[in-house]
């Protein structure tokens, strides 16, 4: 192959890469505009508003140029007092303003941020567990908290700021080209130079943005980690390591937004150098030409060095706009990287039904690998469980019981074979109708902060007393919910802390039972039990539900008889 191919085939490849970021980017823009455009009704009113304060913002050099030469000069008192008034007013009137449009702003931008939230949370919620689970729960946060954040005030915030501070501009360039053409021209020089000063620093800012960025999430994701995970670092006397580790990210962080805020300040101080040496400039050289006889009057000078000091704020603000735009697109970059994601199984196709259909739990050749592995953690699987048996999964740990109970679930998708209930392809069975009839127990139980009666109602939580009491009562919670000062209505604190790892597994299966499932899976769920109360839970648990169909899942050793049907699990094989 020639080097020309080779050269050819090269630019085709960049190139491709290239139409997919855009495409990506296109895509990114779209999301934001769906959620930007119906907050466009109130954000019109306040760049209306708006602009009414920059013309009374324009007006107030002006009216200082009459103040002084038809007023203050001419010792015309009544011109003096006519101009006082209007100053005064254009003050209150701008206060007014000022008032309504924050009122307007701050609820539709708020808005707009909540929305945007919402639907990334959305977006995670369809994800696999495992992928979730994979990633650093600091920097889910930060993308969801954040960056979240950065994108809406440049967006909503940003695009008015720059509005206003463009109108201001233009405004009053003109009005400066008015009162001198030749002081109007001077400070057009020193701007050319501003500006390519800006475009030197432009790219060392966005490269520190990125690196300032990712610092501060490397923080964010270890003090979330280290957190949750307090007794085990003082177990592991673990203390003086994990405070070097954060030491050593501490001064990353401050070496890079060090090097950040040198030259964002670079960025900022020589626009004001270039304004102080505008002032200068138009005070001497308008001295002179008065001094020389020129028609420039002190009001004049006056009213242009103002309109100078004025034009320096959206000057400031176009700068500042710049620097944030840096920081959004390292935001924008991470959240597109999130909203990338895609689940691990489709949905599905139907969605006609409210309940999963009644029948047997059938597996056939089923196999599954997890991604990037050459291991397959369940392998040519092929059972049936009878509707409304009682089974027992048995294997070693490692030997994909959880693999599969996951792929019942649908949070993955098979490599190859079927499950099916009631003769129905589990993939042609809408996700939330067969989450909501095929419950799951596992061993890793999660509660959430707030009361007992909280956490036992999520998965049902229009459930009446009574039917609660029936679920605490077969699991178990009864012979504890009495030494809690307010019973079921007792916090149990962050991740249930308040309980012990049993009292914890026993919530959850409260929760389970409360859904009244069609199958109820229990993969590992009562392991933190002591033998005699997993009996007795077991026994319970049919008593309560007695034509569901029941899935123990243990390595523990049970009592073979309590089951109908008892399925070994191989373990995993090499692809």
């Amino acid at each position: 192959m020639s080097l020309e191919t080779l050269q050819y085939a090269g630019t085709q490849q960049t190139d491709l890469i290239q139409q997919r970021g855009k495409g990506r980017l296109t895509e990114l823009y779209c999301w934001l505009w769906r959620y930007i455009r119906s907050e466009i009704p109130a954000f019109t009113i306040v760049l209306l508003l708006s602009i009414l304060v920059v013309l009374a913002g324009l007006s107030q050099p002006y009216l200082t140029k009459s103040l002084i030469d038809n007023g203050i000069l001419a010792h015309n008192r009544g011109e003096v007092m006519k101009v006082g008034a209007w100053m005064i007013g254009l003050a209150l009137f701008v206060l007014a303003i000022g008032f309504i449009v924050r009122r307007i702003h701050v609820a539709a931008s708020a808005h707009l941020l909540h929305r945007l939230r919402e639907s990334l949370f959305t977006h995670v919620m369809t994800l696999s567990p495992d992928v979730v689970n994979r990633s650093r729960q600091g920097d889910l946060l930060a993308r969801l908290e954040g960056d979240l954040g950065e994108v809406q005030r440049f967006a909503v915030d940003g695009a008015l700021s720059a509005i206003n501070s463009i109108l201001t501009l233009i405004g009053t360039v003109i009005v400066l080209g008015l009162l001198s053409p030749t002081l109007a021209f001077y400070l057009a020089i020193l701007m050319v130079i501003n500006s390519v000063v800006l475009l030197w620093v432009r790219p060392k800012i966005e490269a520190l943005s990125a690196q300032a960025r990712d610092a501060g999430v490397d923080v964010t994701s270890f003090l979330v980690e280290k957190l949750s995970a307090v007794r085990c670092i003082q177990t592991h006397v673990a203390e003086a390591r994990e405070l070097e580790r954060l030491q050593s990210l501490h001064s990353t962080v401050r070496s890079r937004v060090l090097s950040l805020q040198l030259f964002g300040y670079l960025g900022g101080a020589f626009p004001n150098l270039v304004l102080s040496l505008a002032v200068i400039g138009i005070f001497v050289g308008g001295s002179l030409e008065m001094i020389g006889g020129g028609a420039l009057t002190l009001g004049t000078l006056v009213a242009f060095a103002t309109y100078v000091q004025r034009a320096s704020a959206p000057v400031h603000g176009l700068m500042g706009l710049y620097l944030q735009w840096q920081r959004v697109k390292v935001c924008l970059k991470r959240i597109d990287s999130l909203r990338s994601m895609r689940p691990a199984v489709s949905a599905a196709a139907r969605r006609s039904n409210t309940s999963i259909p009644k029948g047997d739990l059938a597996v056939h050749n089923v196999t599954y690998s997890y991604p990037g592995t050459k291991w397959e953690a369940v392998s040519r699987l092929n059972f049936v469980i009878p509707s409304g048996a009682k089974a027992w999964l048995r294997g070693d740990s490692g030997s994909g019981k959880s693999t599969f109970i996951d792929l019942l679930h649908r949070h993955f998708e098979l490599d190859h074979g079927s499950i099916a209930i009631g003769g129905v392809d589990i993939r042609d069975i809408d996700r939330e109708i067969l989450r909501r009839y095929v419950v799951v127990v596992s061993q890793d139980t999660v509660l959430f902060a707030g009361s007992l009666l909280d956490n036992i109602t999520y998965g049902c939580p229009d459930a009446t007393r009574e039917e609660v009491g029936r679920a605490v009562k077969a699991a178990g919670i009864i012979e504890f919910v009495d030494r809690l000062p307010n019973g079921l209505d007792s916090e149990v604190g962050s991740c249930g802390a308040v309980l012990s790892g049993g009292e914890r597994q026993r919530v959850a299966l409260a929760r389970a039972l409360l859904m009244a499932p069609s199958i109820l899976v229990i993969d590992e769920g009562t392991s933190s039990l002591d033998e005699g109360l997993e009996q007795k839970t077991i026994q319970a648990i049919d008593t309560l539900l007695p034509r569901a169909t029941k899935v123990f899942v243990s390595h523990r050793q049970l009592d073979e008889s309590t089951f109908d049907i008892i399925i070994d699990f191989p373990g995993a094989h090499t692809c």
